[in-house]
């Protein structure tokens, strides 16, 4: 048997299908304990989830596994007929190169692809939920998803012609515009989460807002962890670098474990909701002495809902010989199921 050509290129191919099985095994577990917690959710007495969220949450957590599923199947397929079925036929480097000219590899790709249309949508759904549905943030993600969407369609446009993967400036672009997506997702989830880290310590303490305050709190929230790898393979894309091989088949099962999570968290009613601030008006004397003004929060906190309410009495100074009220600041919780 001929020496390879590229002995890298195959070397990193390898490795790749081992962290995607690697990867495969993480998300598996992960979405069976997802099932199970959704389960007990509904179970529960204090009635954790509402049945059309679990219903949802079941539907996605088992679609997204059947994709996920599918893509490391094709791959596993294709990785076979690298080195074993086509063995003496066409060479494991060329076989690579030209992956699209196979219908395993095209299934994997176009599976990976759909699996990210359905991922990226839960993070559009949580990014605009924890913004409170605020116009700007709607406009915004949901323009740059349906971008990815267009982008991603094209790929797979010319894949079922036999193009060459790599050579695809339209995939460049999709990572680009999936990476701008994860990016923005990330700043904006994280700059709500530290608002709403600050005001839970004002109102409650440290100790009583650790759910919040953590930073694997924030991390898994805003996905941080997989935006990382998805820098790594765009610039390892953008300059034909064989490092793209490690985390091209594990991409997708990476952004689906990271959002396994949210679920996890979801499930367990231990999710960041959303936080809207109400200031009232001011006054001369708030104005002379601005303590703090009415704040409203409304979160789930541990398994219950909490709105918190804040306000602030301020001086009155009604000459020399008036009683002067001593400043206080009232945080009432209005705990409901």
């Amino acid at each position: 048997m001929s020496a390879p050509t590229d002995p890298w290129l195959e070397r990193t191919r390898l490795s790749g299908m081992v962290l995607a099985g690697f990867s495969y095994g993480i998300f598996f577990l992960l979405s069976i304990q997802s099932c199970v917690s959704i389960f007990r959710g509904l179970r529960s007495p204090r009635n954790t989830l509402r049945r059309p969220l679990a219903y949802a949450l079941l539907f996605y957590v088992s679609f997204t596994f059947i994709l996920g599923t599918v893509g490391i199947g094709a791959n596993a397929r294709y990785t076979e007929d690298i080195w074993i079925n086509f063995r003496g036929w066409r060479t494991p480097d060329d076989l690579i190169t030209h992956e699209f000219e196979f219908w395993e590899n095209r299934l994997a790709i176009d599976s990976q692809y759909v699996l990210v249309w359905i991922l990226d949508l839960l993070l559009l759904y949580r990014c605009i939920v924890i913004w409170n549905y605020m116009p700007w943030v709607v406009i915004l993600m949901s323009s740059i998803y349906l971008s990815i969407i267009s982008l991603s369609i094209a790929v797979m446009v010319f894949a079922g012609k036999s193009a060459v993967f790599f050579n695809l400036k339209l995939q460049i672009g999709f990572l680009a515009m999936s990476c701008a997506y994860n990016f923005l997702f990330t700043i904006l989830v994280s700059t709500q989460l530290l608002i709403a880290r600050k005001r839970m310590k004002d109102a409650f303490g440290d100790e009583d807002t650790s759910t919040y305050t953590s930073i694997t709190t924030t991390l898994i929230e805003s996905t941080a962890i997989y935006v990382v790898f998805e820098l790594i393979f765009l610039f390892a894309f953008a300059f034909h670098s064989n490092i793209q091989n490690l985390i091209l088949l594990e991409n997708a099962l990476i952004q689906a474990i990271s959002q396994l999570l949210i679920i996890l968290r979801v499930a367990q009613g231990r999710e960041y909701v959303h936080t809207s601030v109400a200031m009232s008006s001011t006054t001369d004397a708030t104005r002379s002495n601005p303590i703090v003004f009415a704040d409203h929060m409304s979160m789930r906190f541990g398994r219950r809902d909490v709105v918190v309410e804040l306000s602030s009495v301020t001086h009155h100074d009604h000459g020399p010989h008036s009683r002067k009220q001593e400043d206080t600041n009232e945080a009432n919780s209005v705990l409901t199921r």
